[in-house]
């Protein structure tokens, strides 16, 4: 049969010209160009370095990556023009997220305050070495009415009065992040003044889904009920270093909210499985629990958590002592868990556990005396691993990361950084062995890898992180 002649196709819109840009040649509408550079690039990470790179390529990449930017980081401005802040948001159209850091940050706020086109939706306050500043805050609340996520954490001096402002300006919100601030010595007694404000936040924000109050001392059973009654959306509440928090707390708290999804609290008092297994209710969309009691008064937990939180995929025991059984209870029993933190840990005896656990796929056992006989059991129970810390691991050797290597092979991620007696030379052979590998973080963070190795490291897909490639995606 006589073949047909090849014929070339030629958009029509399309033309070579000498000296055309870079963009020009392949003349592709923003529309495309978009999907590429979402592609490229994770939308959960601070991108303004690739976006940088990008918008110097032509004036197409420029109008493109202006539209891209959702999120900005802004440092101090006191030396920078007085529209500063004007002229950025003009640039970003679609920026809905701005984190504010330095030392006069209401002058940041006051700017803000006066453009009236901005739709913020999100606003981080970093201003370690300033006073609240609540005149900008309510400057800001009467001129952006799209505001539903605050974040003011590590507050130089915090009082009462700065929860009264917040519930008063900010009635909309639905994500609060006031952790860690510096309560001034002299108002560490006046625990109701500070209970009082909770209260007045209960009351003025019932949009509220997210609430991260770690640090607040004087937050008590009655506090924290208040605020779980209140707010019939909340689905994640941070409530860590509460001093006064007990069981009866808790187990009102769960009562007035069951479709929690997330609950990380801190109580210094003993936890008794017997009292919650009386009056703890089951809340079956709770699927992560950071759990942190002062001690456990009997054994039993693995029971009663399956039991109680049945959906459970996500928890951190790090700060929390409980018995070595108790552990394997919860690992045999919450038969969903994904993820469990036991940072810290000490005391356990993985050689005794003789049980898969399949469906682990982050464990997270940095600063423990883990060794290389408990990564063997370890990796063989869990051999669904996707990710394993090891930091600061001192017994850990090059053994048991072979070990680790061979048995979980869907291992995505490993951090050795700090595990003293693993040498970096041994992450050729890691990433040679599994080929599942991404990411690794090595022991010792400053070695300088051979340009063979880092060809591997490129050829093989698998970021391997040192102080000079921090930055380095692939």
């Amino acid at each position: 049969m006589r073949q047909r002649k090849k014929q070339k196709i030629v958009p029509q819109k399309t033309r070579i010209v000498e000296g055309a840009t870079a963009a020009g040649d392949y003349c592709l509408p923003d529309e495309c160009w978009e999907t590429i550079f979402k592609f490229l690039i994770d939308e959960g990470d601070d991108n303004n370095h690739h976006f940088r790179s990008l918008s110097a390529v032509s004036k197409q990449f420029l109008s493109i990556t202006n539209q891209l930017l959702f999120s900005l980081n802004v440092n101090n401005i006191v030396n920078k023009p007085s529209d500063f802040l004007s002229r950025i948001i003009h640039r970003f159209t679609n920026l809905n997220s701005l984190h504010l850091t330095g030392n006069k940050i209401y002058k940041s706020l006051r700017q803000i305050s006066r453009l009236q086109f901005i739709t913020l939706k999100s606003l981080h306050l970093n201003c370690k070495l300033s006073q609240f500043p609540s005149d900008a805050l309510r400057l800001v609340s009467r001129n952006i009415t799209t505001l539903t996520s605050l974040t003011f954490s590590h507050v130089p001096t915090f009082y009462s009065d700065h929860l009264f402002l917040i519930a008063e300006c900010f009635p909309l919100l639905e994500q609060l992040n006031l952790s860690s601030p510096n309560f001034p010595k002299r108002i560490w007694r006046h625990n109701s003044s500070l209970n009082e404000g909770v209260k007045a936040l209960s009351s003025s924000l019932l949009k509220l889904r997210k609430v991260d109050l770690t640090g607040h001392y004087y937050m008590d059973d009655q506090s924290l009920c208040y605020l779980f009654k209140n707010w019939k959306f909340l689905e994640e509440a941070i409530i860590i270093g509460c001093y006064h928090i007990t069981n009866n707390g808790v187990a009102n708290a769960l009562r007035e909210r069951p479709n929690l999804r997330s609950f990380s609290f801190t109580s210094y008092s003993y936890f008794d499985p017997e009292y919650a297994a009386n009056n703890f209710i089951v809340c079956p969309q709770l699927m992560s629990l950071a759990f942190t009691f002062g001690h456990v008064s009997k054994t039993g937990i693995g029971l009663l958590f399956a039991s109680i939180f049945p959906n459970l995929q996500l928890l951190d025991l790090s700060r929390c002592s409980l018995y070595v059984d108790d552990i394997f209870h919860v690992l045999r029993n919450c038969t969903k868990i994904k993820q469990l933190n036991l940072t810290n840990y000490s005391g356990m005896m993985w050689h005794e556990m003789n049980f898969d656990v399949p469906n682990l796929e982050v464990l997270n056992l940095s600063h423990t005396m883990v060794e290389d006989e408990d990564l063997g059991v370890i990796s063989k129970s869990c051999h669904g691993l996707l990710k394993l810390l090891l930091v600061n691991c001192c017994c850990v050797t090059k053994k048991g990361v072979h070990h680790v290597v061979e048995n979980c092979k869907q291992l995505r991620e490993i951090n050795l950084n700090g595990c003293q007696n693993v040498h970096a030379n041994v992450v050729a052979s890691m990433v040679l062995s599994r080929p599942s590998l991404r990411r690794i973080i090595p022991p010792q963070p400053n070695y300088c890898f051979s340009d063979t190795d880092i060809e591997l490291f490129s050829r093989r897909r698998c970021l391997v992180q040192t102080a000079l490639t921090k930055n380095v995606k692939l």
